[in-house]
């Protein structure tokens, strides 16, 4: 694909995902992309065939953005606060993994808060065209999530009774809240707003104390 396709499929996306976040995938006609993407009609069917199909590849874009953000190999590029060295309950430290992963998806949040509000407002639709794939994002991200907690879980073992699957919703639908206030109040900081996160995270798992102690009460029992 050219670079000049490549940046009108974007502006195309941009134009879209504004639109449809704030009114709606049914609220918009196909016009108003065109005109918000100041392009003509016909670009919009020469890229993309139909309103649908922009949209099916407008949510597969911002998952893959969303995905990117929250791989572990981003963490690894440096720049999240959980990237910082610690010890058990420090900054980093068995936490480090799981905050900076929250901060990267406030920060996605962030940056593209209508397409959070587009995924949001047709994910919760009874009668919506897109649950398949919504359903989809939301699984992988999820799992994505899971597989974060089973890393921490492998140092910190899950308090009696923790589900991990369900401390993975819980976090999802904490960050997705807390994110999607604070880039609509726009004066909220991150840091505190991660930390108000990781804390379902922190409160679902034993603690550095309680881990240290462990092997001290095995042999008290010997």
């Amino acid at each position: 694909m050219s670079a000049r396709r490549t940046g009108t499929r974007e502006r195309l996306f941009a134009a879209a995902m504004e639109l449809i976040g704030q009114r709606g995938t049914d609220a918009v006609t196909v016009d108003e992309i065109a005109a918000a993407a100041g392009v003509a009609k016909g670009t919009v069917y020469y890229n993309f065939g139909s309103k649908n199909e922009l949209v099916a590849q407008l949510l597969e874009y911002g998952m893959a953005l969303l995905m990117d953000a929250l791989s572990p190999g981003r963490a690894r590029a440096g720049g999240d606060l959980g990237a910082t060295g610690g010890d058990l309950g420090g900054t980093g430290g068995d936490l480090g993994d799981v905050r900076g992963m929250v901060e990267r998806a406030l920060g996605f949040i962030e940056a593209y808060p209508a397409f959070v509000r587009l995924w949001m407002g047709e994910q919760w639709r009874a009668d919506g065209a897109w649950q398949p794939v919504l359903s989809a994002m939301r699984a992988r991200v999820v799992a994505e999530i899971r597989a974060a907690l089973e890393r921490l879980a492998a140092r910190r073992p899950p308090r009696g009774g923790q589900d991990l699957d369900v401390v993975a919703l819980a976090v999802f639908g904490a960050a997705f809240v807390v994110g999607t206030d604070r880039a609509a109040d726009g004066t909220r900081p991150l840091g505190p707003s991660v930390e108000a996160v990781v804390g379902v995270v922190a409160g679902a798992f034993e603690t550095p104390e309680q881990v240290r102690a462990a092997p001290r009460k095995s042999e008290s029992h010997s």
